[in-house]
């Protein structure tokens, strides 16, 4: 029998008692159950529902996973307190980045599979809900949230904190003009707002000027002026924050047709007779124009069907604000270009050594580099979000068994076959490509055995052998390698006592004279002692050494070029300095322009060098393999990224110029939901990239208002060399020294031209309810002298 959606979510609300383990085998019963209402999980250690509810966790912050897959559930296993047998019963609920869990136990299969199935569901509902327009349920929501007294009334004061929660604060004035503007006399001389007023409020406070601004240009309804060849929100909207001026307000006014009213409160004898719409050749026009796309008029009529939501609009195929405001909020019209993260369209038929390759760095910790956990989790965590080399400290278990091991601090350790199985598990969820595993190899010879022993127990022929590493003259593409295991790691002692190992990675214990051969025989790439670039032409394509940080960017600043030939035929880590305790991370960008391919950084710090990983790893469908440009893969390349006026550049590039407009942001987040205080945002954007092409710009602020900011700033920056460039938005709280909000960083050549929103993500690189409204231009400037 397969259940309706709603019976789902009317279990999943009715809610349901499951046995909870902890990872020590303990376990209680707890009464879990859905608040559709708040978005959000409730369990209550009271068998009985809504008492002692004192755990939320919301939907749009967990992930669930079925059956015993989770750290717990492994270690729950090993103690003997469930069986194998049990995997249809048994679910878990990750929170805070996953780095958490709820692992429940329950009753009879049905319920599981209905918690889990509904949970998806939500749980996706809660990511999409942001770029749909605001529904009048979900405003009445939040309607019965803040009516505290339960009158269907709000008053004032329960506005205000409303209001103060959706991120804005009114005077006393701007919020009387903002009753009268949307005709609510009645709930002017009451005192008191009911629900549809208090949804006729909020939608005129949250109104899109600039998108009505859109549509008044290309319908030809009035005369807008513009400033350096951007139309600019000045005539629809002088005070733009936060009450509209008279002018405003007469637009404002009329509904998505001459017939009707976007507001029932306004009068309908307050509506001049201006085009509030655009017909299938204005639509046509704008897309030609603005956003670069050549559409036919049947296919720009099915586009007005598909996201005009009125009646009238279907019916005459005209577009409104709303339908606008519809279409470029889908994924299509978004900055990032779909082809690029939703497909894998680049060449994956060329050797390992011409992508970059995403890396991890001390794979297992879950916090910084002395104390804390090992975790299997964490490896999972990094798989799905496509990451394609992951890091295994190996060290002798006190019980003959080798664990994952930070050496010499208070990190806890972890059991390398558990380890193991949940990498198998999630090897190529996120890429079909291979799996890079570096070892860090401390065993003894005995328990190398092992873990060579456990390897080929897990993944058998899937590891690609040194065997078949040796039978070729260089790397095989990641096509020919798409689902298999290459293992990362010295097989040789270092006794070279003339090279200076003190910057090098201790990826082999001095003291073991080698490693034992049933575990050379698996490591296909090995790694070898840096002796310089004259030395290296010497390696074999399989060798590949790991720079400190210090030794690779100081190859970086004086050595650029040959390290770029360098990194042409053999693969180079570099991974963070022993000094970053913190588990901060190592600036890659310089990296990656000189073909660095394995960076590697620790993903559970989410600073700027985590940003930018995930744009450049956000392009081919986040595959973990991006193909490195041409200029870092042409043999005979004389590029080098750290010259403004090098003779490449010179000789070869002309700059592009890059026009944005940062238009407007729609519900920012606060940096700390207790604090009562509205956000006063400005947006900072950063360039990175080639050395000639850094550069940074930002917007003034506007005060106390995360609701619906214009700022309408253009920004101008010079790129030479796109194909290496990324950018960073960053939307900051000026009131809160300059603390960042949300960010978003995306590849040059990744964005599309045109009006685009960009969905914020939160400084974990997760979603947010938040969009920046963006206008680019991209101008080739040889061409226009």
């Amino acid at each position: 029998m397969i259940e309706s959606k709603s019976y789902i979510l009317n279990k999943l609300q009715e809610g349901a008692s499951f046995i909870k383990f902890n990872s020590d085998g303990s376990r209680t019963e707890g009464f879990f159950y859905v608040c559709p209402k708040l978005n959000s999980l409730w369990y209550n250690t009271s068998k009985k529902r809504f008492q002692n509810s004192a755990n939320e966790f919301p939907l749009k912050d967990c992930q669930v996973r079925p059956d015993l897959r989770s750290d717990t559930w492994l270690k729950v296993l090993q103690l003997g307190k469930v069986r194998e047998q049990q995997s249809d019963l048994a679910f878990s609920i990750l929170h805070s980045r996953g780095r958490k869990s709820l692992d429940l136990l329950a009753s009879d299969t049905e319920t599981r599979n209905i918690w889990v199935r509904g949970l998806e569901m939500l749980i996706q509902e809660s990511i999409g809900k942001p770029y749909t327009k605001i529904t009048n349920s979900w405003l009445k929501g939040l309607f019965n949230t803040a009516d505290r007294d339960r009158n269907n009334l709000l008053c004032k004061a329960e506005v205000y904190r409303l209001l103060e929660q959706l991120n804005v604060r009114l005077t006393t004035d701007e919020f009387e003009q903002y009753l009268n503007q949307a005709g609510l006399n009645a709930a002017i001389l009451r005192g008191q707002l009911r629900a549809q007023e208090f949804i006729t409020f909020y939608q005129m406070l949250t109104y899109r000027p600039e998108l009505m601004h859109i549509i008044h240009t290309y319908s030809e309804s009035c005369d807008l002026c513009t400033c350096n060849g951007h139309p600019t929100i000045a005539m629809i909207c002088s005070a733009v924050t936060p009450v509209m001026d008279s002018s405003f307000i007469l637009m404002n006014a009329f509904g998505p047709r001459t017939t009707t009213t976007a507001f029932s409160g306004i009068p309908p004898t307050a509506r001049p007779n201006t085009c509030n719409y655009m017909t299938i050749e204005e639509v046509k026009e704008f897309l030609m124009n603005e956003q670069k796309q050549s559409l036919s008029s049947s296919e720009v009529a099915d586009l007005i069907k598909k996201f005009d939501p009125s009646t009238e609009g279907k019916e005459c195929i005209e577009l409104g604000v709303d339908g606008l405001r519809e279409m470029l909020l889908s994924d299509e019209y978004q900055l990032m270009n779909q082809e690029h993260c939703s497909t894998i369209y680049q060449d994956m038929t060329k050797p390992l050594t011409d992508y970059w390759i995403n890396t991890s760095h001390n794979t297992y910790l879950c916090a910084n580099q002395v104390v804390g956990d090992s975790s299997g989790e964490s490896y999972v965590q990094v798989l799905q979000r496509g990451c394609r080399c992951v890091e295994l400290d190996l060290h002798d278990g006190p019980d003959g068994h080798p664990v994952i091991r930070h050496g010499f601090t208070l990190v806890k350790d972890a059991s390398l076959r558990e380890i193991l199985n949940q990498i198998k598990q999630f090897a190529f969820c996120a890429s079909p490509y291979p799996l890079f595993l570096n070892l860090e190899n401390h065993c003894s010879n005995k328990q190398q055995i092992i873990v060579a022993r456990f390897l080929i127990d897990i993944f058998g022929s899937s590891i690609y052998t040194a065997e078949e590493a040796n039978a070729n003259t260089a790397w095989p593409s990641p096509e020919e390698l798409k689902g298999r295991i290459i293992l990362r790691g010295r097989v040789s002692p270092k006794n070279d006592l003339s090279v200076d190992y003190s910057n090098e990675d201790e990826s082999f214990d001095p003291d073991i004279s080698a490693v034992c051969k049933e575990l050379a025989s698996l490591v296909a790439c090995q790694n070898t002692t840096f002796k310089g670039f004259e030395f290296s032409k010497y390696y074999k394509h399989y060798q590949s050494s790991s720079l400190a940080e210090k030794k690779a960017l100081a190859s970086v600043e004086h050595h650029a070029l040959e390290l770029i030939h360098y990194n042409q035929r053999l693969i180079t880590r570099v991974y963070p300095s022993a000094y970053r305790q913190d588990s901060s991370n190592v600036e890659a960008v310089s990296l990656w322009n000189t073909g660095v391919q394995m960076v590697a950084l620790n993903f559970q710090t989410d600073d700027i060098s985590m940003s930018l990983n995930h744009a450049r790893f956000s392009d081919n469908k986040q595959c973990g393999y991006v193909l490195k440009p041409a200029i870092l893969r042409d043999q005979n390349t004389t590029f080098s990224p750290n010259s403004c006026f090098s003779a490449y550049l010179l000789s070869q590039r002309r700059p592009l110029k890059l026009e944005l407009c940062i238009i407007s942001a729609q519900h920012l987040p606060k940096r700390n939901q207790r604090d009562t205080t509205p956000v006063s945002p400005s947006v900072k954007v950063k360039t990175f990239g080639a050395r000639c092409d850094h550069n940074e710009q930002k917007t003034v602020t506007v005060h106390n208002n995360g609701l619906n900011p214009i700022w309408n700033h253009l920004m101008q920056f010079s790129i030479v060399i796109p194909e290496l460039c990324l950018l960073r938005f960053s939307v900051r709280d000026s009131d809160k020294n300059n603390t960042d909000l949300c960010q978003y960083s995306i590849p040059f050549l990744s964005m599309q031209p045109g009006y685009r929103h960009i969905r914020l993500l939160d400084r974990h690189n997760r979603p947010t309810t938040a969009t920046l409204f963006v206008n680019v231009k991209v101008i080739n400037m040889e061409s226009t002298g």
